[in-house]
């Protein structure tokens, strides 16, 4: 499974069993254009931004928003 893939998938878990209010408006909009733009990399993601980040800044939202994930998915009993 590649990064992005995963990271996809991360999301959608959030997105169905939280929802994306739930996230910081930072994660969240980085999450809708990992969705809306699977592709791309993150430094094309960072530009993408309302306000432009680092590689490294979209790749620690990223890892964040996956540490969220498995959290929910620990406390809910569900394997990933």
């Amino acid at each position: 499974v590649t990064a992005a893939a995963r990271q996809i998938e991360d999301i959608r878990y959030l997105q169905c069993k939280m929802g994306f209010s739930q996230l910081a408006d930072r994660l969240r909009e980085v999450a809708e254009l990992r969705l809306e733009y699977p592709d791309s990399s993150l430094q094309e993601l960072g530009q993408m931004l309302t306000q432009p980040i680092s590689k490294s800044g979209v790749n620690h939202r990223l890892r964040k928003i996956s540490r969220i994930a498995e959290q929910l998915r620990e406390k809910n009993g569900d394997i990933s």
